[in-house]
């Protein structure tokens, strides 16, 4: 038997090593490979264009070309025209968003490929993915054969005709903002805030014909419209921006661990606005001209086809009706509808407001051209007559390819491409920006840009010019669905406002106007301010 109480056990012992003797320079050695792996990584992303030929700025690590936009130094429109005047932006150029390389494309002619004549190989677009079930039904963020089944039964809905039978709705609205006019300039306050006021009429406007109720914000600013709207645009605190970069970065991790940015109170409000509303209608059997019960006759069609394809089905007992206009689907839309048909569309009435309030000549002419168009037609603002106001037109397309409202867009590749007349392939999943404001304020296109002159819009002057060089509601398959209606409503809401009013510029015009920087839309920094002053009082 072994002694094993001597004194040979507690030598043995005494030399064993202390363990953090040799854990420390383990988890050095096992830092330093981790940051070694992780340099080589990011060395690796960010040689992604250069190893293709691919202009661009240099990225800086971790946050790629993000750093103007995070800060933020530049807003969107003057990010863009960074990377379109000086890196190669004006044909095509490579920057990241963080470790993401995307490709942005100014050229007309690949501008024409990449919208319309090779959609199919570009047919979603880049969206964050909000883990809300509303927000992530909305058109503008479907992909695949889900937005194309959504956006087929979508489109008769935005016919000429359709948007024709909710113009009486537009009216209404626009009579009470004439109305709200008059009764702020009786009272000596005739200087306005014509964002403010315009996002007035718009919400009343969508209010009425997405969500079939009077809101009436005009007259009550408090209403719950309103404080939705409030909720929903304000911009998430900053301790939320890390969870709006993981859910762009990395969105299946977000979504694994709930994490969301969005305020979900306005969400739940507009949802029950809209199942209420659909409840209400169907129990009591009434329609109503609107948005809404457009959709409501498009999922009856949609019932009724897939009845008739059941019918010819030979017996087939196989499931056939895979509807695409469900509750949340519509209510989706709906909401869809509201966010971006808001703010955009008051944004830019009120940069159509400040055009012709700095120039009178313009002003004037759209005035005899709304007096001579509808005493041919007895005074009523109709939709034809509304289609025959061409200067009118004319008006509206130069104020927005001064001030699109979205200054880019973007595709993500959804197939392989080669990009025409060159060797680079873009790979499924990449995004490619196309900067709107860029391509809108660029010589070679709209020589002395920075002027504004509707003649540019002309017939003769449009036909000089390609197609794809004027983009503010997109291009092709994928182009703005709403495109017809928010024309209509603005165009009713400057020729309600000119027959009893002119524009005219007060000490609290900007000129020119500062855009601001934090947002992603293009904006006043200060407001657009203009001052409203009776016709029938000169």
């Amino acid at each position: 038997m072994w002694d094993i109480s001597g004194t040979w056990h507690s030598s043995a012992m005494a030399v064993q090593p202390e363990p953090c003797s040799w854990a420390f320079p383990m988890l050095v050695a096992l830092a330093s490979l981790l940051v070694c792996l992780a340099a080589l990584y990011l060395r690796n992303k960010y040689a992604f264009w250069e190893s293709r030929g691919v202009r661009g700025p240099r990225p800086t690590w971790l946050i790629g070309n993000m750093y103007p936009r995070l800060r933020p130094t530049h807003s969107m429109a003057e990010y863009d025209q960074l990377l379109y005047s000086r890196h190669g932006g004006k044909r095509y150029c490579g920057y990241y968003e963080f470790t993401i390389p995307c490709l942005m494309v100014g050229d007309p002619e690949l501008l024409k490929h990449v919208m319309v004549k090779d959609f199919d190989h570009f047919t979603d677009r880049s969206f964050v993915r909000f883990n809300e079930p509303v927000m992530d039904h909305m058109l503008l963020g479907l992909k695949g054969s889900m937005w194309k089944a959504v956006r087929s039964v979508m489109t008769p809905t935005f016919s000429s005709g359709k948007v024709k039978q909710t113009l009486a709705l537009v009216k209404v609205c626009a009579n009470n903002l004439l109305t709200y006019c008059h009764k702020h300039v009786d009272m000596g306050s005739s200087v306005f805030e014509m964002k403010e006021v315009f996002g007035m009429f718009t919400m009343d406007t969508i209010a009425s014909i997405a969500f079939g109720v009077n809101s009436d914000s005009l007259n009550n600013t408090n209403n719950e419209f309103s404080a939705a709207a409030a909720r929903f645009f304000t911009p998430p605190p900053r301790w939320k921006r890390p969870i709006l970069f993981l859910q762009f970065l990395w969105p299946q991790i977000a979504k694994y661990l709930c994490l969301n940015v969005i305020d979900r109170t306005p969400i739940h409000f507009f949802t029950k606005v809209v199942s209420d509303t659909m409840k209400y209608r169907l129990e009591n059997d009434l329609r109503r001209n609107d948005f809404l019960q457009l959709l409501l006759d498009a999922r009856v069609q949609e019932h009724s086809n897939d009845h008739t394809s059941a019918a010819r089905n030979d017996g087939n007992t196989k499931k056939v009706n895979n509807q695409v206009l469900t509750d949340l689907v519509i209510t989706a839309q709906c909401v869809l509808f509201y966010i971006a048909g808001y703010d955009t569309t008051a944004t830019t009435l009120s940069f159509v407001s400040y055009c012709l309030a700095l120039h009178p000549d313009v002003q004037q002419r759209c005035m005899q051209e709304i007096e001579g168009v509808l005493e041919k037609h007895g005074g009523d603002v109709s939709y034809d007559a509304i289609m025959e106001m061409t200067y009118l037109d004319m008006v509206f397309a130069e104020t927005l390819r001064l001030y699109p409202p979205a200054p880019r867009v973007d595709r993500t590749v959804t197939k392989d491409y080669i990009l025409p007349g060159t060797d680079l392939t873009l790979h499924r999943g990449q995004k490619v920006t196309i900067p709107i404001y860029s391509i809108h304020r660029d010589g070679d296109h709209y020589p002395n840009p920075e002027r504004f002159d509707p003649e540019r819009f002309s017939p003769e002057n449009k036909a000089r010019r390609p197609h794809s060089v004027y983009l503010p509601f997109g291009s092709g398959p994928r182009n703005c669905i709403g495109m017809r209606f928010a024309l209509m409503e603005a165009k009713v809401a400057i020729v309600y406002l000119l027959q009893e009013f002119a524009f005219i510029p007060s000490k609290k015009t900007q000129v020119p106007l500062i855009i601001e920087q934090r947002s992603g839309l293009l904006k006043a920094q200060d407001g657009v301010w203009v001052r409203l002053a009776k016709r029938t009082s000169e």
